[in-house]
């Protein structure tokens, strides 16, 4: 380690994981077409990794992603 690093405490290495975590899963949502399961809606690629990623640490967030909302009960088989 350089004497120029910082060295981060264990939350702030956590919400740096979540951050790059995030930008990923919206690129996968971004690139459905291309990068997911055509058997899979991309609204429903996109809301179920919104809802799962909605509790990491910190508090950003990739816009691709939107804001969380439910699955239509439909999708999901629950009423």
């Amino acid at each position: 380690m350089s004497a120029d690093t910082k060295v981060l405490g264990t939350n702030e290495k956590k919400r740096l994981v979540a951050l790059r975590l995030l930008y990923q899963a919206g690129n996968l949502v971004e690139f459905w077409g291309e990068m997911g399961d055509p058997a899979v809606e991309p609204e429903f690629a996109r809301a179920c990794l919104a809802r799962w990623l909605e509790v990491l640490p910190g508090t950003d967030w990739d816009l691709r992603l939107q804001p969380v909302t439910p699955a239509p009960a439909a999708q999901t088989g629950e009423p």
